[in-house]
């Protein structure tokens, strides 16, 4: 029997919860507010020009609050193009959590279907971590680990969690093995599934604006979880460094977003000290060691700076963009953990800049780092 598109839709899943909540639905009274929205205040980002960069001209920036929706019922289906659809018990899309991000216009695929295919019916109660940049590293860590620790403090059981399909290899699998999610309680999103639970259990998602890109940030029960789960309190230790390691992050094994003159870079960092590292070569208990023992890190803007996470308070970070690309979002990570935050724009010519917002249209371009300019941003930095 084929299903029924849904019938309406709930702006965010917050909408659901007051819905169920007034109707008394079975579970409404699991869905309280777990954490309150939080503001943090921001430091000043350290650059060489005489004016900062507007992407850094703000004082604060605010997390939403966070809690855990319980569907009684509730479908999730998969469209072809891979995009989910999480649906309530009265035949609602809940838009927050099923698009994941911001689009003028967008149209969901589930409204372009004439019905649905028929759904398989589980007695478990069923997570949804599925994540639409589930691929890259700091959203990994950001917007799907980190959300398993609403799923534990609700108190809701949870039998089945819903992962994309990333397979076995890698730091998806290594995460989830830290944190005792094993193969047997791992349900593979794909491509036309529609699933219906005894219970849907889906936590709160910041959407993403992607125009214009807006950064979320892990707020500050995020950083603590992924600390306690995936950080050894004797990690720093056991390296024999005494957290006095220097670090250049190279993204010589990146498609996009690489260090043009990284050879040149790369030597002048040596004669400081620094060490030359590809986080993508190495096991994230490598990576989480090799951030927890930095006293210095310099950087590309990509997805291992994730691992400022579990950086020591007074690590000096000095992060690399290119002209048209400058992503705060590693800025207010520092905030978050005490780390003193510097930043050096590449070489090339610069768009006019209007909002100050980020043109996710020109994350693939190339840095040229200015090697006078890095030394001069190294004394800033008192390295």
């Amino acid at each position: 029997m084929r299903e029924r598109i849904p019938d309406g839709v709930y702006e965010s899943l917050w909408s659901w919860v007051e819905a169920s909540r007034s109707t008394k639905l079975p579970g409404h009274e699991l869905q309280d507010v777990l954490y309150a929205e939080d503001t943090i205040r921001l430091d000043r980002a350290i650059g060489l020009d005489a004016h900062r960069h507007p992407n850094f001209d703000v004082d604060a920036a605010t997390a939403e609050k966070a809690f855990v929706g319980v569907l009684p019922g509730g479908r999730y289906w998969v469209s072809d193009d891979g995009t989910i659809a999480v649906i309530s018990t009265d035949n609602k899309l809940i838009w927050d959590v099923s698009m994941q991000y911001r689009l003028p216009r967008i149209r969901h695929p589930v409204f372009q279907k004439p019905d649905l295919p028929p759904v398989a019916y589980t007695a478990d109660n069923v997570a949804v971590l599925t994540y639409v940049f589930y691929d890259n590293y700091y959203h990994w860590l950001a917007e799907v680990l980190a959300r398993i620790h609403l799923l534990d403090r609700s108190g809701v059981r949870v039998d089945k969690y819903i992962f994309n399909d990333f397979g076995t290899a890698g730091f998806h699998a290594e995460t989830l093995a830290a944190l005792g999610i094993g193969e047997d309680r791992i349900i593979r999103s794909r491509n036309g599934m529609h699933l219906q639970a005894e219970r849907l259990i889906v936590p709160s998602l910041e959407m993403y604006s992607l125009l214009p890109y807006v950064p979320n940030f892990p707020p500050k029960w995020a950083i603590r979880y992924l600390r306690s789960k995936l950080m050894d309190s004797d990690l720093a230790a056991s390296s024999g460094s005494g957290g006095r390691e220097r670090l250049y992050i190279s993204r010589g094994d990146a498609r996009l977003r690489n260090v043009a003159n990284e050879a040149e870079v790369a030597e002048m960092l040596s004669s400081y000290g620094f060490k030359a590292v590809t986080l993508g070569r190495m096991t994230v208990a490598e990576q989480v060691r090799a951030f927890a023992t930095a006293e210095a890190i310099v950087a590309p803007h990509g997805a291992g700076l994730a691992n400022l996470v579990f950086c020591r308070p007074g690590t000096r970070l000095l992060e690399f963009y290119s002209p048209n690309y400058v992503n705060p979002l590693y800025w207010y990570l520092s905030n978050q953990v005490g780390v003193r935050y510097f930043y050096l724009i590449g070489q090339g010519d610069r768009l006019p800049i209007g909002s100050g917002a980020v043109d996710v249209g020109y994350r693939v371009e190339s840095i040229t780092v200015d090697i006078e300019e890095l030394e001069a941003m190294l004394k800033r930095m008192g390295v």
